[in-house]
């Protein structure tokens, strides 16, 4: 790294140390905005869907189709011609890539597969033939509901060890409460963009959610060992060096997971890319709004109360 860009990186510091001296606490307002949001959108998805998240086939039980046809129709167009036939049923299309050629169509869906085909031979004017240019997979709802039930399971425990964790490093009730707490509005604010986009989460995406938990300790954990573990009372100072090494963290995370959304073919990877986006950008707000402005609240109104 070149001067020009370490005294570029030092000024960006600086400038975010005085700012947060002035607004630290006024920003606390936006992560809370941000929750409430949240907070609406998944309780509208459980009204809807009676889950707090759209679910796709693995989670919800389905049919899974995979048709091989070269045409020029796109995903939106099939989706479109499927959803305005059959109202009352959901349609989830993706396009089928092979050595970055489109080769088909994958279409999840809950209607009978029988319909399914004929619709889809209509549509395309061809007859499909099973183990030639189509195949299907249908999971059991009984089936996806148990899977559903296991990734919540998984979720719940990987937090709440999460949880022990840090209360056992930090042995302090507010900073480690402000790291689960940013723990706890990365994962709710995540699933309420979800829950905003109407995006359908498979088995793949509760992974996602999972790493995020991971993602999101990582720059609390590195905030709170900094300013309140390091010898020093200019927090703001400290909270600066720890912005400046954390947002190089998630910068170089972020490029790579927007580089994988943009390149992959892959439906899978493109879900688990996309979350983990948002995840970050979320993890940015908890971070430095949330947890950097309870933090510094709680040491200098500790360090006020001393000089007294």
């Amino acid at each position: 790294m070149t001067k020009k860009q370490e005294q570029k990186i030092d000024s960006t510091s600086d400038k975010f140390v005085n700012f947060y001296k002035n607004n630290y606490k006024k920003l606390l307002l936006v992560p809370a905005i941000l929750f409430l949001i949240s907070i609406g959108f998944i309780i509208n998805t459980s009204l809807n869907e009676g889950v707090p998240i759209y679910r796709d086939v693995s989670l919800k039980g389905g049919l899974s189709a995979v048709i091989d046809i070269d045409t020029q129709v796109s995903s939106e167009d099939l989706h479109i011609h499927l959803q305005d036939k059959f109202t009352d049923n959901s349609f989830a299309v993706s396009e089928l890539f092979e050595d970055g050629q489109k080769v088909g169509f994958i279409i999840d869906t809950d209607l009978r597969e029988e319909e399914l085909r004929m619709n889809i031979e209509k549509k395309f004017e061809t007859t499909f033939e099973f183990g030639d240019n189509y195949s299907s997979n249908f999971i059991s709802p009984t089936l996806s509901s148990a899977f559903f039930k296991q990734a919540m399971y998984i979720l719940l425990i990987s937090f709440v060890l999460m949880s022990v964790v840090i209360f056992m490093y930090f042995r302090q009730l507010v900073p480690s409460g402000a790291v689960v707490l940013s723990a706890v509005f990365d994962i709710i604010v995540t699933v309420g963009v979800l829950n905003a986009l109407q995006f359908k989460i498979s088995i793949a995406g509760i992974g996602a959610l999972i790493m995020i938990i991971g993602y999101s300790i990582d720059t609390d954990v590195l905030l709170t060992n900094r300013v309140y573990k390091e010898k020093g009372n200019d927090y703001f100072e400290k909270t600066g060096f720890a912005f400046k090494t954390g947002v190089l963290m998630s910068f170089t995370t972020l490029v790579t997971g927007i580089a994988a959304m943009i390149l992959t073919n892959s439906t899978v990877i493109f879900e688990i890319a996309l979350i983990l986006v948002i995840g970050l950008l979320v993890d940015f707000i908890s971070t430095w709004f949330q947890n950097a402005g309870i933090l510094l609240w709680w040491l200098n109104d500790k360090d006020s109360k001393k000089s007294k």
